[in-house]
C-alpha cells in the first residue's frame, strides 16, 4: 500500500501510526537520502526478521542502524573517538554510514547473528525519516530496497515487488540510485570503505588519517 506525506510538513498523525505499528513488528519502505530503505524498529525480533525474509538475506548478513542524531547513536557505541565525533557533528545528518563496534545496549535483533558486533550507524537527511524518528524515539534497522541486482527506485516497482510484504511504502517520488558514503571508524584512523555521496565532504578526514 502506497501511503503519503505532506513533502514539507510530514502529518504527525500518519507518523505516530507508523511509529506504533512499527513497534508491533511492522516493516516499511522509505525514501531517504540516498535509495529507498525497508525499515523495521531495532528492538522488534519480528521486523528485523521480516526485513531478512523480504531481502531474502542470510542471517549474518548486517543492517545499518538509523538513528535521529549523534545522542542517540552515542548509546550504543562502545567508543567514539573526537576526531570521528567531530566528522560526525559536521556532516550529519547525511548520506553517510558510520560502522563502530557497538556496546551492548546495541538491541539485540540487530545484532543477533553478528560474529563481530559491528554495526553501519546513519543519520539520514530526509525529512520523512526526521520526524519518524523525533516521534519513534527508537533507533530503526535498515536495509536497501533491492532486487534481481537492482537498486528499486520507483514508487510503483516497490509496489509490485514489495505492496504484499510490508505495511506501507512512503511516496518519496523517484530517487537517485546514490549510495551513501561508509566509513569504518578505529580508535585512531577513519577508513573509506565505499565511495559514495557526499564524499567530497570528508575526502580530507580519510587522506590525513
Amino acid at each position: 500500500m502506497i501511503l503519503y506525506l505532506h513533502p514539507e510538513n510530514p502529518e504527525i498523525r500518519k507518523l505516530k501510526q507508523i511509529s506504533e505499528r512499527l513497534k508491533d513488528g511492522a516493516v516499511y519502505i522509505f525514501p531517504t537520502d540516498t535509495v529507498y530503505a525497508i525499515i523495521a524498529d531495532a528492538h522488534s525480533k519480528l521486523g528485523v526478521e521480516k526485513i531478512y525474509a523480504i531481502r531474502k538475506l542470510s542471517k549474518d548478513k548486517p543492517l545499518s542502524l538509523m538513528c535521529k542524531d549523534i545522542s542517540m547513536a552515542s548509546n550504543f557505541i562502545e567508543y567514539l573517538p573526537n576526531s570521528a565525533y567531530r566528522l560526525m557533528k559536521r556532516v550529519t545528518p547525511g548520506p553517510f554510514t558510520f560502522v563502530l563496534k557497538a556496546n551492548k545496549n546495541l538491541p539485540k535483533p540487530s545484532v543477533a547473528h553478528h560474529r563481530d558486533r559491528q554495526i553501519g550507524i546513519r543519520i539520514p537527511d530526509h525529512i520523512y525519516l526526521s520526524e519518524l524518528l523525533k516521534i519513534h524515539d527508537s533507533p530503526l534497522t535498515s536495509t536497501s530496497a533491492f532486487c534481481d541486482d537492482e537498486f528499486i527506485i520507483d514508487i510503483d516497482d516497490l509496489e509490485t515487488i514489495y505492496g504484499n510484504q510490508v505495511e506501507g511504502i512512503i511516496d518519496g517520488g523517484i530517487v537517485k540510485t546514490e549510495l551513501s558514503t561508509i566509513l569504518q571508524i578505529n580508535d585512531d584512523s577513519i577508513d573509506l570503505i565505499r565511495e559514495g555521496k557526499g564524499y567530497e565532504l570528508v575526502s580530507s578526514e580519510i587522506s590525513n588519517t
